[in-house]
Order: structure tokens, then C-alpha cells, then sequence
């Protein structure tokens, strides 16, 4: 296999920059340096566990991307977060700005490209496994294993490609000759073939595997997924019920594992079990039944950890000096804060001084909660999951004016009180609330950073989020699918009880009834209850196209994914953007005069130009709305018609 035709297949999948036979090290880690080797590693059992391997890596990028936020990406297409680097034009309005050759030029915001390619490299790796192991002499059941494991991964990619680009091509097995001559494949065609390997993978992968594998529990999550969007609602609810009542896990309703409670002194946290159950350390704990499937992320392992990133990238830029933007005093004087660390001599000065970068992380808002995510969607007071009182939520008035230099001011009075939106005159004290004043969930995104702390003896501003382990799948997530199942099946009281299940645990008091789930708001009920649940655990754009797909089908208003996306049209995605996201078309713009726009159609994102270009001798649709779809074929429409593509 020679370089140069490797380059030419990944080229027309859009990965420019990296192929099978000279990938980075920082992207394979672990591997043997043979995996380099396909003649010989990738036709040996340590060979494609290598592949899988990096299967399981890549994961993580999804969520813990080095170089930008992923995650951020997805959120700001959805009902749930915003862009929030407003002081830079370009983030906000994409209706304009989302094209075909917008490759990552917002300022680390857009990551649409990045998607494309760690998607189709993923599945690019499972496919070589997938096609290699009939060559392998192994015993038969261990055959099925690593077929299953990369059936997953294959699914799992796809699962996010399909519902980010809709109709795209489909690769079935490892391509190991120059081919330039792809063709879309129908979004439901794709649906079907995942749904045919993962019933392969249910039935043969272990019940239980090592954290941070795929497992019979991970297999089957993925696959209710797929049978909701394929509208087989039964099956989706056999497999939850199966996931549920004889798969042994199981909701934690009581505290557990490890107690951390990192500020007690700044911000004390009173024991609960959603603090317990979001801990990174507790996640792989043998007393936590609910974890299914993990991504192991661990200071330990350094060749592999990744950094969160998360009280860098979602969190609010605090810290912001220039008083023309950020934070500032009562008095309108100073600004009242820093990051500064709480060093030896800084303690030895200043005793009381309050090192917020350390407790808070040093944020910087590359993307910020909407006001249902921050405020609207919470209507209960005792729900734990938005409870100040525990500590579980921050806002932002648990930030002190910690700056002491104040103390030589006339602003000593407000050393270490609490910060102020407005004056007593009802100024506004915060001039770019967008970027630098939102609350967020401290369960979920404070993580430890303990290396960066020492290392930098305890002077370093970077306080980010250390590595963690961070779930793929729990099982709260299969009450919240086995709901929209019944709830599609126009059973109320069940897809009721479901979600009431996951707000007992929460310590809700307000619970739903058959009645409040009989219409499309009652699939808001259920929408709602998994951004409440999975906030920062799931892609919310990912699954509310789902749900926009599933919906139009059930409606028999789907035939391309035009049906959702033209100016006719009117996607359940669409719904949720237009009545919870108030950024979003309804005339908010940032201090530089930037307007917050979105269209019907980027509920799918555009095709990488690149991945287009390179295709020379086939057709990759363009999505509607984005330059190129007037160029687009007939895709395809069957498994026959895909296996013969393949050929």
C-alpha cells in the first residue's frame, strides 16, 4: 500500500492532512510503530487492536479536542448554547458565515470540518479491521469480538456523520486502492446497515468489557438510536427494557465513591449524588451501576490523557480586565478581579485572598448556555442538577472581587464581596454579558487540574480542567430514549413515567403526567429532561436532527433531507431553535455589532469543499442551502445498489 494511493483515498473523504499510512503520533497513541506497517501489523490480531485503539482515542476528541472546542461547535447549532466569542465578528451569524470553505476560521469556534474528518477517519479504521479479520487465525468467538467492537465504532461514527451532513457517502469495508469515485448514500440506507451490524454486535460482544470499551450495554444504546430513527419503536423499547431490567446496571439514587469537595472554604460543596455521580473519579468505580460506557481520561495514563478543557471553553471569561468589556466595581472605578494564583507570598500578604481562577477555572466563553439552558428549562427549585445551594450550580455572583489591590482604592469596602451585575444607580457593571457573565453547572465541567498546578508552582493563569474520565453512555440516557419511544408510540403515561424516573433522582418535586406528553410539547417535555440530564455529555445538535428526522418520517414528510432544511420546511430541530434559543434571529448583537442568525437550513452542515474536489470521477452531494447543491445526483437508495458501489 503506498503512500501516495492512501493519500488519494483520504483525500476524497476530505482528510488532506492525514492518512492511514502517515498519521502523527499524537493521533495513534498507544500503537506499536508497525501499525505503520499494513502488510505486517494490520494482518496480526495486535495489529488491528491497534486500529481499535485508536478508535477508542479519537472518541475523546469529540469532547476534549486540544486545539478547540468540538463540543462548542455542535452545542451552538441547537436550542442549548451560543457562540460566545463576541468581542471577534465572524462567530455568530451563520446563516452567512457556514459554508462549503469556511474550514475553522472562527476563531476555534467552527469545528464543522474537523467533524468530518475525525468521523470518516474513525470509520476508515473500524473498516480495516472489519475487512481484516477473516484473515486472521483466531478461534471464532474472538473473531466476533473485534468484528463487533468495530461494528460499533464504524456505527458510532456514522451515527454523528449522518445526523451532521445527512446523505454521505457509505463505506462498507477498508479501502486500500486509489478511489475517486464516491457516491452519496441515503441517510436511511446508512440506518439500516448500522442497524444490521449492531443486532450482530448485541448478540456476540461481551456483556461487560475493560472501561473506555465498547460493550453488549454501549451496543445496545447505540442501536435504540438507530431504531428510532429507522421509526422500529419496538425494538427500541425491547432493547432499553433490556438495558434497564436485566443488563445490571441501574440508577444511582444514593451517594457514592469517592467524596470530593475541592473549595469547602469558597464554595462548599453539600454532599448529593448528582456531585458523586459527575466526580471523574467515581465514573469507573465498582459501586456506580449506571456508568455503560466510559472514555478513560486520566492523569496516569500520559501518553494518552487529554485535558478537559472545559473551564477554559465553557465557562464564562470572568476575568476579562479591559473595563470597557469586562467586570467592574460598584464604583465604576476598577475591575475588581484577578486571576492571580494563591501563592506563598501572595497567602502571606493577603491571607484571605481568593484564588477564583482555581476554583472557578480560568474561563474564556468559547461558547455560553442560552437562557432556557442557563435558566428557562429548570422548573423545579429542589432539582439538584440546577441547585446553588448545594454547590452543584454556580453563578456568578459566587465570584468575589478578589483583587487586592482594591484595598488601595476606594473600593476597599467591596474586597471579597460578591460581584454585582448593576450599581445601586442600576448601571450595567458587566458591559459584555455575552462573553463574561453567565452561570453553568459546576457538577458537570469543574474538573481538577493538578499537573498544570504544580508545574507551574502554583503561578500558572491556566487553570482549564484536567483530564477526566467522562461518560459515552449511562443508563439515564435509556430511560430518556425509551420515553421518546413510547412517546412516538402515543404512550403517554409510560413515556411519563420514564422521564419522572430521572427527576426522582434529581430530587424533583414537579413530575409530568400522560396528559402533558400528548403533542409536540409533550416531546419538549422529553427534550427538555435530556438537556437537563446530558448537558455537556450528549451532541445536542446530533440528536435534536434526530428527533427532526424521526418526527418527518412519522409525519410522511421525509424523502431527502431537503424535507427538513428548505424554506418550506418546518424540522423539529427548527422548533427548538426558534422558541429556546433567544440569541438566534431575534436581533441580538454583540458590542461590535454582530448579529446572531441562523436558517432553516443549516440544520444539516455543508460538505467540506475539499472532500467534494477531491471526489473526481463520482458525486458527494452538497447539503441544501450551500453552494454546489444545484450539482448534486441521485444518491443511494439501497443496500444492493451500495454493495455493488462498493464493488
Amino acid at each position: 500500500m503506498k503512500t501516495n494511493f492512501v493519500k488519494a483515498i483520504y483525500l476524497t473523504l476530505g482528510l488532506s492532512s492525514l492518512t492511514l499510512a502517515g498519521c502523527s503520533d499524537d493521533w495513534l497513541k498507544p500503537e506499536p510503530l508497525s501499525f505503520y506497517e499494513p502488510s505486517i501489523t494490520l494482518s496480526t490480531k495486535e495489529g488491528l487492536e491497534s486500529a481499535l485503539t485508536t478508535c477508542h482515542r479519537q472518541m475523546r476528541y469529540y469532547f476534549m479536542h486540544d486545539n478547540g472546542p468540538a463540543l462548542a461547535t455542535d452545542l451552538m447549532f441547537s436550542d442549548v448554547a451560543v457562540s460566545a466569542i463576541s468581542n471577534l465578528s465572524g462567530c455568530q451569524n451563520i446563516l452567512f458565515n457556514v459554508t462549503p470553505t469556511s474550514y475553522n476560521n472562527w476563531f476555534g469556534s467552527n469545528m464543522i470540518d474537523w467533524f468530518w474528518e475525525i468521523g470518516t477517519q474513525g470509520v476508515s479504521f473500524a473498516n480495516v479491521v472489519i475487512t481484516r479479520i477473516p484473515e486472521l487465525d483466531l478461534d471464532q468467538s474472538t473473531k466476533e469480538q473485534m468484528l463487533s467492537s468495530a461494528y460499533f465504532q464504524r456505527a458510532w461514527r456514522y451515527y454523528h456523520l449522518i445526523f451532521q451532513f445527512g446523505d454521505i457517502p457509505f463505506l462498507s469495508k477498508e479501502v486500500s486502492t486509489p478511489k475517486l469515485d464516491f457516491r452519496s448514500t441515503k441517510m436511511e440506507v446508512i440506518i439500516e446497515q448500522m442497524i444490521k451490524d449492531l443486532e450482530f454486535a448485541v448478540a456476540h460482544i461481551a456483556e461487560h468489557a475493560d472501561y473506555g470499551k465498547e460493550n453488549r450495554g454501549a451496543c445496545r444504546m447505540l442501536l435504540i438510536k438507530f431504531y428510532i430513527a429507522a421509526g422500529r419503536f419496538d425494538e427500541a423499547i425491547e432493547q432499553a427494557n433490556a438495558l434497564i431490567n436485566t443488563s445490571g446496571y441501574q440508577l444511582m439514587e444514593n451517594t457514592f465513591g469517592k467524596w470530593e469537595n475541592p473549595h469547602p472554604e469558597d464554595h462548599p460543596i453539600t454532599r448529593n449524588v448528582v456531585w458523586d455521580l459527575h466526580r471523574p473519579v467515581n465514573k469507573a468505580d465498582v459501586a456506580n451501576k449506571e456508568t455503560i460506557m466510559l472514555m478513560v481520561n486520566r492523569y496516569d495514563n500520559s501518553e494518552s490523557r487529554l485535558y478537559t478543557n472545559f473551564l477554559y471553553n465553557m465557562t464564562p471569561f470572568w476575568s476579562q480586565t479591559d473595563k470597557n468589556w469586562g467586570i467592574i466595581t460598584p464604583s465604576k472605578a476598577n475591575s475588581g478581579l484577578t486571576r492571580q494564583s494563591a501563592t506563598s507570598s501572595m497567602l502571606n500578604q493577603y491571607p484571605d485572598f481568593m484564588d477564583l481562577r482555581a476554583i472557578y477555572g480560568r474561563g474564556e466563553a468559547f461558547s455560553r448556555p442560552t437562557y432556557f439552558a442557563e435558566k428557562g428549562m429548570w422548573n423545579d427549585k429542589s432539582d439538584l442538577r440546577h441547585s446553588r445551594e448545594s454547590g452543584n450550580w454556580f453563578v456568578m455572583e459566587d465570584l468575589r472581587y478578589n483583587d487586592p489591590k482594591l484595598l488601595e482604592t476606594e473600593d476597599a469596602e467591596y474586597y471579597l464581596q460578591p460581584i454585582r451585575k448593576y450599581a445601586d444607580d442600576g448601571t450595567l457593571l458587566c458591559k459584555d454579558t455575552i462573553r463574561c457573565w453567565f452561570d453553568f453547572p459546576y457538577y458537570k465541567l469543574w474538573v481538577e487540574d493538578i499537573e498544570k498546578e504544580v508545574a507551574n508552582g502554583y503561578i500558572g493563569t491556566d487553570y482549564v480542567g484536567g483530564p477526566g474520565d467522562w461518560y459515552v453512555y449511562r443508563l439515564a440516557e435509556a430511560y430518556l430514549l425509551r420515553a421518546e419511544a413510547y412517546y412516538w408510540k402515543k404512550e403517554y403515561a409510560k413515556a411519563a413515567e420514564d422521564v419522572n424516573k430521572i427527576r426522582k433522582r434529581a430530587n424533583c418535586s414537579k413530575m409530568f403526567t400522560a396528559t402533558d406528553l400528548m403533542n409536540i410539547e409533550g416531546l419538549d417535555v422529553i427534550m427538555d429532561e435530556r438537556a437537563r440530564e446530558l448537558m455537556f455529555e450528549e451532541l445536542r445538535h446530533v440528536e435534536l436532527v434526530r428527533v427532526s428526522y424521526t418526527k418527518a418520517n412519522q409525519e410522511g414528510g421525509y424523502n431527502s433531507p431537503k424535507d427538513i432544511a428548505d424554506e418550506n420546511s418546518n424540522s423539529y430541530w427548527w422548533h427548538r431553535v426558534t422558541n429556546y434559543n433567544n440569541y438566534y434571529n431575534k436581533g441580538v448583537k454583540t458590542l461590535n455589532g454582530d448579529e446572531y442568525k441562523i436558517g432553516k437550513y443549516n440544520i444539516f452542515w455543508p460538505i467540506p469543499q475539499t472532500a467534494i474536489d477531491a471526489n473526481l470521477y463520482g458525486r458527494v452531494n452538497q447539503n441544501y442551502g450551500y453552494n454546489g447543491y444545484e450539482m448534486n445526483v441521485e444518491p443511494i437508495s439501497s443496500l444492493e445498489e451500495q454493495e455493488q458501489a462498493n464493488q
